[in-house]
């Protein structure tokens, strides 16, 4: 049987076994022997808002360092993060003044993991918190789970508003 020469070079270059995955082309790691993807990362950059009906009923004003933590959404109920949650990272904001309302961004995290995360903290408006040991005093904002839930999106610094919805009993 004879080949003709097209048909042979075909049947030589399908029998050389190199794929996309062994030239270095990018096929983007799906069912092609490519590297698989890695985790979605994304950044959340924070400004602050509180209600103008909380600031009434506050002893002090609506200024004071923030302290917080992102959570992963799944580790996180409507009351707080589950028992053994441990926080993807922390928020710290030396001066919030909410008085004329919402802030411009305040601070912007690290790359984090997870795909939705929760902002829990707290705005100590009398500065009495200490470093390693912060809790919220009483009429001190704290941030409610619902309220802060953000989709972090991969490659991207996602602008959002972390919400004080709770004057702190």
């Amino acid at each position: 049987m004879r080949i003709g020469p097209f048909l042979l070079i075909l049947t030589l270059g399908a029998c050389t076994g190199k794929s996309d995955a062994d030239s270095g082309a990018d096929t983007g790691g799906v069912g092609t022997g490519g590297t698989e993807p890695g985790p979605v990362t994304g950044r959340l950059a924070l400004s602050f808002g509180l209600d103008v009906d909380h600031q009434a009923l506050m002893e002090e004003d609506a200024v004071g360092p923030f302290w917080g933590s992102f959570y992963n959404a799944d580790d996180v109920t409507g009351v707080g993060p589950n028992d053994g949650a441990v926080a993807l990272g922390s928020i710290h904001v030396e001066e919030i003044d909410l008085r004329e309302g919402p802030t411009t961004v305040l601070f912007t995290s690290e790359d984090l993991t997870a795909t939705k995360v929760v902002v829990l903290g707290f705005l100590d408006s009398d500065g009495n918190a200490t470093p390693g040991d912060e809790g919220p005093d009483d009429k001190d904002p704290v941030t409610l789970p619902g309220d802060n839930r953000f989709t972090l999106v991969g490659g991207e610094t996602a602008e959002v508003q972390v919400w004080f919805g709770l004057l702190n009993p």
